[in-house]
């Protein structure tokens, strides 16, 4: 099980979203001149869509048995992080304001999740076209 790379990509999105629930992604420039930190445990529903894809990611770790559900589960936390992107870039673009919007490094996060997701869906995709080549040779 953890010898397989797509193990670690799946434990480095569960871990990169719960560093993303916990680090600043942004900085709300207030007209009083004073600036508002942006954290995902402040908001409900960032740190429910971050937490939803770690368990996800998590919990896919332990269906190496059955590569195909497992396939299935990636690419749908795949999807989900993408949502997630558009969501927060949603709620900056509409709530905050660009230009009243100041990039922290937590920002970056939920680009290299979808990354890992991605992957890790790759990884598991061929070892399922490995198996099933050794599948033919008998």
């Amino acid at each position: 099980m953890i010898q397989r790379i797509q193990t670690i990509y799946l434990l480095l999105v569960t871990i990169a979203c719960v560093v993303f629930i916990f680090i600043p992604f942004g900085l709300q420039l207030k007209p009083d001149e004073t600036a508002e930190i942006l954290i995902a445990k402040n908001y409900m529903s960032d740190m429910v869509g971050a937490l939803l894809i770690a368990v996800l990611a998590f919990a896919s770790i332990f269906l190496f048995t059955n590569r195909k559900l497992q396939m299935k589960v990636v690419l749908l936390n795949s999807l989900l992080s993408l949502l997630y992107m558009a969501f927060l870039a949603y709620g900056i673009f509409q709530h905050v304001g660009l230009s009243n919007y100041g990039f922290k490094i937590g920002a970056i996060l939920p680009v290299f999740i979808f990354i890992f997701n991605v992957l890790a869906y790759a990884g598991i995709k061929s070892d399922e076209n490995l198996v099933r080549s050794m599948d033919r040779l008998r």
